[in-house]
């Protein structure tokens, strides 16, 4: 064989990985999942009714919402392990899943990498406490859209600003939304949003959502509530869910009753 033939059969072997088939890829469809959360500096405990709220404001037969509610293992509130279910219904079109922080990060990691394809579409709230967020820090990168619940006082938003700050440093494509907390009528010119929304575009360079004020002093017409909730709806233009989303709306999928736990999900059970 001639020099020239040699380099042509060289030539041609470098560029044919060029003309093979591809592998086939991980699917990532692009589905109606997204996270979303609801977070106070100042009211922690009141995280699942928050949650809850806008979980009912969203919730529909053809678009079902999740709860997903983390506990430490060291809180006093595990006494739910005694008596109460995992999956529980709450309310119209909402079913809630309660974890472990461990639990959770179990079954986010477990699945990355997997071929899932898109499940039911869905809108999946996470309730948490955000001091606790020590136990799986990764838990703000998974979040589409959080919601800070603050008062209309320095120390309230000082706190807020710290943790939209805190959210941007895991999660560049967060979005946040801002909502205000009120004991009466909410003040007609009040600028105090415009004026932290400002603050934090200067120095966030993020342009946050302002969702209104809302009144925890009545609880008994607290789901009467009229906020801008259309805008946390989902967004076709958003990014392709990740692994870690698309493996936790899977888990919620079957969890909920449509498909069957493989034998490395149901430890999460035992």
């Amino acid at each position: 064989m001639t020099g020239g033939a040699k380099k042509l059969i060289r030539g041609l072997k470098d560029v044919s990985a060029l003309f093979e088939s591809p592998q086939q890829p991980v699917v990532r469809k692009l589905s109606d999942i997204q996270i979303l959360g609801v977070s106070s500096p100042d009211e922690d405990d009141d995280s699942l009714l928050l949650n809850t709220y806008f979980a009912s404001r969203m919730a529909s037969e053809s678009k079902p919402c999740s709860l997903v509610s983390l506990l430490s293992r060291s809180a006093a509130s595990c006494s739910w392990r005694g008596g109460m279910q995992k999956i529980e219904p709450f309310g119209r079109n909402i079913k809630r899943h309660t974890f472990f922080w461990d639990e959770f990060r179990e079954v986010v990691e477990a699945g990355t990498g997997q071929p899932w394809v898109s499940c039911v579409s869905r809108s999946i709230f996470m309730d948490f406490q955000y001091q606790h967020l020590v136990h799986y820090p990764r838990l703000l990168e998974i979040l589409d859209k959080w919601i800070l619940f603050l008062k209309p006082s320095a120390e309230s938003l000082t706190g807020g600003y710290k943790m939209i700050k805190a959210g941007l440093a895991l999660n560049p494509h967060l979005e946040c939304f801002v909502l205000f907390q009120t004991k009466a009528d909410p003040p007609a010119d009040s600028t105090i949003f415009e004026k932290f929304a400002a603050l934090a575009s200067k120095y966030l360079k993020i342009h946050l959502g302002w969702l209104g004020w809302l009144n925890l002093s009545n609880r008994d017409r607290f789901f009467e509530a009229e906020l801008n909730v259309d805008q946390l709806h989902f967004c076709p233009a958003q990014t392709r869910s990740s692994p870690e989303q698309l493996a936790l709306a899977h888990w919620i999928a079957r969890a909920e009753g449509t498909g069957e736990f493989s034998s490395s999900e149901r430890k999460v059970f035992s």
